[in-house]
């Protein structure tokens, strides 16, 4: 399931990309907006992380998701949709740095204790 929504970060994240000049695929370095984008195309595609970051009473989490992040905001949705993107926050930050990487054929700083012969 996660390769799922690998792929969909991946076209959202070359879809981003050209919109920052000096941005190295940090998550956090993105406008809100591009956070909402990738937070949504990642938990429509991992359902498991439906029950973790919605409110327990929704009764229809698809369409709760898809007014969530399609209609214009307000006070409460723009405070619902930063507390799901501070819960995914962590998970997502290594996907889209990990995605940024590969597309831009970035490879891994190696660990320091290697250089030592450690």
């Amino acid at each position: 399931m996660m390769s799922l929504a690998y792929q969909d970060l991946n076209l959202q994240v070359s879809n981003i990309q050209p919109d920052y000049k000096n941005w190295e695929g940090d998550l956090i370095e993105l406008n809100g907006h591009d956070k909402d984008t990738l937070c949504y195309a990642f938990l429509l595609k991992m359902t498991s992380w439906w029950d973790d970051v919605l409110p327990p009473t929704v009764v229809n989490q698809q369409e709760f998701l898809d007014i969530l992040y399609n209609t214009n905001s307000n006070a409460v949705s723009h405070m619902l949709k930063d507390a799901i993107y501070l819960t995914l926050e962590p998970t997502l930050r290594d996907l889209v740095q990990e995605i940024y990487d590969e597309l831009n054929h970035v490879q891994p700083e190696p660990f320091a204790g290697y250089e030592r012969g450690q």
